[in-house]
This record gives structure tokens, C-alpha cells and sequence, in this order.
């Protein structure tokens, strides 16, 4: 696993290398995820959007070489290349990544995009909570190897975090950024379990494998229950 000191080193290596090819072209870099939040684990990646003034054939190619040219890019590189207008043209929660949580490097989208509102987060919560309920359900409801499926839900509990952190800059008017800032201050039990759960997936795997119902049926519920706290918000 890197440490701090070569994800930051990565990271200007990367910036540099985006200037000297794409000079007055590259309108910003951002940097978001687990490192950027200082709660990087064994898996985590080194997450960045890049924005472009437009993107062509050549640039794909250039930008295909600037990765290949970065140590360790197969396995720690996540990087999202944008043009301005497929910026613009993204659904407006997914532009809250940009406004909070985010470490710019170059540049600026404050001239391009605006902060999303309530009614925008509310319907990536209620994507969220949707599309974990559906997959707990599947699992839960056909015949399935349990122990070898629930590994597959890792994201699906990352997403219950994401969710509470939309659900917080609603109700509280505060960004959480980490998981265990977040903990410290939910009341609700499945909503603390579900972010202990992404916050520690990596140690459960074992328990995973021999309670697997649990870790289901814990999606399962926390998504039917943060769908009926939608309910209020006309979602």
C-alpha cells in the first residue's frame, strides 16, 4: 500500500505531466476519494476528474499514454476525463463531488457548474438506497452461495455512506467528510452499522463469509428504511 508522501508525489507528477501536454487546454483537476479524505485503506485508488476544454480522438490517446507513463497506474489510477460540456450535461448530484469532499489542483468549475440542490441529492439518495435494496433482495430472495455473493456488496455499503453524507448536508446544513466523523454523530443503529461495515470491510471479510445473512439483511433494511425517510421529502 502507498503512503501519503507517494500519493502526493503521484499526484504532482500527474499534474505536471497533464500541463505540459494539454497546457491552456486543461481547465481542472481535482482530487476526491479515500486519500483525499485521509481514510485510504489496502484497495483504495487514487481518484481524479480531469476537465478538458473538449475531448477528441487524439486526446484520448494522449491521455491513454500520460496514464501509462504513471507507476502503479494499473492498479491505483481512477481517473475521469471530462469535456466542459459532458460536465455541464452530468446529472447535477454527481457535481457534488466537486464542491465538497474535493482537493482542486488546477484550475476552477465554478464558472461552468453550481452547487446542486436538496432536491438533487435527494434523488441520488434515493438512487442509492434503491439500487442497494434491489440487490440485497435479489440475493436475499433467490437461491444464491451467500458466503461467495456478499463479497460482491462492498460498493453497495460504500454507497449507504455517500447517501448519509447528502443526508447530513440536508438536514444538518454540515459535510461529513469521513467515515468515522460520520459514526460519531448518527443515532440511528443500522445507519452507524452500515458505515462501520464500509469503513471495515477489508477486517470482516472472514465474518462476511460465515454470517453473510447478516451483512444482507443489514442492506436490505437500512435501504427500505432510508426509502421510507424519503417519504417526507415528497422524493
Amino acid at each position: 500500500m502507498l503512503d501519503q508522501s507517494q500519493v502526493d508525489a503521484w499526484l504532482a507528477d500527474f499534474l505536471a505531466k497533464l500541463r505540459d501536454r494539454f497546457g491552456d487546454r486543461l481547465i481542472f483537476v481535482g482530487h476526491h476519494g479515500s486519500w483525499a479524505r485521509g481514510e485510504a485503506g489496502p484497495e483504495s485508488d487514487i481518484d481524479c476528474t480531469v476537465v478538458l476544454d473538449h475531448v477528441e480522438d487524439d486526446d484520448l490517446t494522449t491521455f491513454r499514454d500520460i496514464i501509462n507513463a504513471m507507476p502503479n497506474a494499473q492498479s491505483v489510477a481512477s481517473v475521469l476525463l471530462l469535456s466542459v460540456a459532458e460536465l455541464k450535461q452530468m446529472p447535477r448530484y454527481e457535481h457534488m463531488q466537486f464542491f465538497y469532499g474535493c482537493k482542486v489542483f488546477h484550475g476552477s468549475i465554478d464558472h461552468l457548474i453550481t452547487p446542486p440542490p436538496s432536491e438533487s441529492l435527494i434523488a441520488d439518495i434515493k438512487f442509492k438506497a434503491s439500487d442497494n435494496l434491489h440487490a440485497a433482495r435479489h440475493y436475499l430472495l433467490f437461491p444464491h452461495e451467500l458466503p461467495k455473493v456478499v463479497h460482491k456488496l462492498k460498493y453497495h455499503f460504500k454507497n449507504c455512506f455517500y447517501a448519509l453524507q447528502w443526508w447530513f448536508l440536508i438536514n444538518e446544513s454540515k459535510f461529513i467528510p469521513r467515515k468515522d466523523d460520520i459514526i460519531e454523530m448518527l443515532d440511528d443503529t443500522d445507519d452507524k452499522e452500515v458505515v462501520l461495515v464500509a469503513r471495515d470491510w477489508h477486517k470482516l471479510e472472514d465474518d462476511r463469509t460465515q454470517r453473510p445473512a447478516y451483512y444482507i439483511e443489514l442492506l436490505e433494511r437500512w435501504s427500505r428504511g432510508m426509502i421510507a425517510r424519503l417519504e417526507d421529502y415528497g422524493a
